[in-house]
């Protein structure tokens, strides 16, 4: 724990008081001392309307997650080498949104106006967010966003747990369609580790997050050491301003580039539900796990949410959702660090 507080506190320094404004406490610092928090400094953001007809659940049903559990382990053979032969260009390109669709429909949101909707944009994407790939038993290859989270050992990403990984699951930074290299290269990844409440239904998807430990390079390096990874952050506030990332798929994009919602825009509160809501467009199938981050530099951030959540990250491209980062989402990464 000492060593993770010395080595984020550099990046601390710089943007702490920024956080401090919008309400984001020092996770960074003391995780493991972090309380539940209302959400009552929210109240005057507007609240998010589903268009479904599924009664929102009980917010934060279940009790902290005192009972994490392993999802997914990888065979021992499992390893970079492994992933990168598995992993072709072909295999890669091929793979198809592990979550549910998202349609471009532009209704559901009450209230919701054009001027009130912020626009996505292409960019070259971010070391620190990638795809993480996976495949069925009929080999049908799947894909979901995800990116590295700062930790103890330097081996750890945060994804939706609705993504639900399969076999030969392996993360790609900063992922370019078609290239015959990666520019991070390709990474096996051994475990996936989600809260026990958590069962894919309404009334549990705020806890709709998972992590998962990601095996050493060719070379011994951990994740984190070649690529950087983003804060995990406790926000006091429903109400911030932040960066959004993913990867659509390419049926609803056709330019298979990663996107962003960027520079920083307004997050409120989800009716019945201990989750976050941004209005931005583009954010098709595969953007599930992608970063909502304060303080982005273009790499790295403040993690303070991730597309997911009720309706499997929200009902269609303008409406995502965010499961709310409070003292249960430390326990399972405590968990995840440990195990």
């Amino acid at each position: 724990m000492g060593e993770r507080r010395r080595r984020r506190f550099g990046g601390v320094r710089t943007g702490v008081a920024a956080l401090v404004t919008v309400g984001v406490l020092g996770a960074v610092f003391a995780p493991s001392a972090l309380a539940e928090i209302s959400g009552s400094g929210a109240t005057a953001a507007a609240s998010a309307q589903s268009s479904a007809s599924a009664a929102p659940g009980a917010p934060g049903t279940g009790s902290m997650a005192v009972s994490p559990r392993v999802a997914v382990t990888s065979a021992g053979s499992w390893n970079a080498a492994a992933a990168a032969s598995f992993w072709t260009t072909a295999r890669l390109d091929a793979a198809t949104p592990g979550d549910a669709p998202r349609t471009a429909a532009t209704t559901g949101y009450r209230a919701a106006t054009s001027a009130s909707i912020a626009r996505s944009s292409h960019f070259a994407g971010a070391s620190s967010t990638g795809i993480i790939f996976y495949a069925s038993k009929d080999m049908t290859t799947h894909y979901c966003t995800a990116s590295v989270v700062d930790s103890t050992h330097g081996n750890l990403i945060i994804m939706a747990a609705h993504c639900n990984p399969g076999s030969w699951m392996a993360y790609v930074p900063k992922y370019q369609h078609g290239a015959a290299q990666q520019p991070y290269g390709i990474w096996a990844v051994t475990k996936v580790f989600k809260d026990s409440h958590y069962t894919g239904t309404a009334a549990t998807s705020d806890y709709d997050y998972a992590f998962a430990q990601v095996a050493p390079n060719g070379e011994g390096q951990e994740i984190q050491k070649v690529t950087g990874g983003n804060w995990l952050s406790h926000p006091t506030t429903y109400s911030m301003n932040v960066t959004a990332l993913g990867y659509p798929k390419i049926t609803a994009d056709s330019a298979d580039q990663a996107i962003r919602c960027h520079p920083n825009y307004p997050t409120s509160r989800l009716s019945g539900y201990r989750q976050l809501v941004l209005l931005c467009t583009g954010f098709f199938g595969g953007t599930s796990g992608g970063p909502w981050l304060l303080g982005f530099n273009g790499n790295t951030g403040y993690l303070v949410g991730i597309t997911g959540g009720y309706e499997e990250g929200g009902p269609n491209s303008w409406t995502s959702y965010s499961p709310f980062f409070d003292s249960r989402i430390f326990t399972l990464f405590n968990w995840a660090e440990s195990h």
